[in-house]
Order: structure tokens, then sequence, then C-alpha cells
């Protein structure tokens, strides 16, 4: 199922809305769990919290972190997943924001969306269904969603061309390498 989704993912005509809740369904299917939500390198080079499921999500669109701020900004900065089983034990949780919405966050698993070295954004997925162990099979999965959700990001946005600028979303970096054949 999850490798289906992918699939559609690379379909259809690119609306950033809907392809940010297609990944969400997609990391969902991975791993099942109470909320999701995907947050995005802005201009700034911080994170904005763009898409998301659950109890408190129409109440999060637009909550802002710095790189390295909480576990989503610290997977941004390192570019690796973070599964944390024990989100209150660790310090990185930006408890603060959960309990003002008062959401209890036990269990967390961030996944940066990655195309090449660029960090787009992370996936996060909130209180693993049927315990906050995450399993290694779950982890190598939702990398896969992660760097497959990057790479269609790219793609669609260079695909759509101007309408990317009508959304205010920052473009991915270039390559340092000028078009063009080597000599």
């Amino acid at each position: 199922r999850v490798l289906d989704r992918l699939l559609c993912l690379f379909s259809g005509p690119f609306d950033v809305d809907r392809l940010h809740q297609d990944i969400l369904d997609t990391a969902m299917c991975a791993v099942p769990c109470e909320a999701s939500s995907i947050f995005r390198v802005d201009a700034s080079d911080g994170l904005v919290l763009v898409a998301a499921r659950g109890r408190v999500a129409e109440k999060i669109i637009g909550l802002r972190l710095k790189k390295g701020q909480g576990i989503a900004g610290a997977c941004a900065q390192d570019r690796r997943i973070l599964a944390v089983s024990d989100v209150a034990s660790d310090p990185r949780h930006a408890a603060s924001y959960a309990q003002s919405l008062g959401f209890e966050t036990r269990s967390l698993l961030a996944i940066p969306m990655l195309c090449g070295d660029d960090c787009l954004g992370v996936i996060e997925l909130i209180n693993k269904t049927g315990g906050n162990d995450f399993q290694r099979h779950e982890l190598e999965l939702v990398e896969r969603v992660g760097r497959t959700a990057g790479d269609v990001i790219v793609l669609k946005t260079l695909a759509a061309g101007p309408a990317r600028a009508k959304k205010g979303r920052k473009a991915p970096k270039k390559s340092g390498r000028k078009g063009g054949r080597k000599k």
C-alpha cells in the first residue's frame, strides 16, 4: 500500500496543499499514528507548519520553528530521522506548544524531506498507535517516504514553474554546476 501511495505522489497536477495531504496519508499508512504534520523550510531558513492531521490540526497551521528548535527543528538541522519513544524525557521537545494546545505527545517520529543534500521540510508522526516504540522496518519505510516526498516536491515545483512564486514557497537550492556539457 505504501509503495502504491508513493507512486501516486508523482501523478496528477501540482497542488501543493493536496500534495502535502497525500504525503501525510502515505506516512500515516507506513506508521499508523494519532496525528501528523509537515513543516516546510521557509525563506528565512526556519520551519513553518503547512499541513496537519489530528485533533488539533487546525490550531497549529502556521506554527513557526527555527532550525534546531524542537525535535522537528533538530531533524531539519541534522537531516536525519529522529525517533523518540518517550517525548517527555527528550530535552529537544518543545513541550510549551503541546501544553498550550492541550495535546499530549507521547511518541514522535520526525522524518526529513530530502532532495539530494537539501532538506525541504520535516514530516512528523505523533503518538504511534499500538505502542510508542518504533521498529527498524518502520524507520526504513518512512525514510523512503521522506526522500520520495522531497523528490516529488522538487520535480513538481520545477514543472509548475512561475506558479510556485504565487504560492510564496522557497525554491529549492540549485546545484553549483552550471548548465551545459563538460568540455
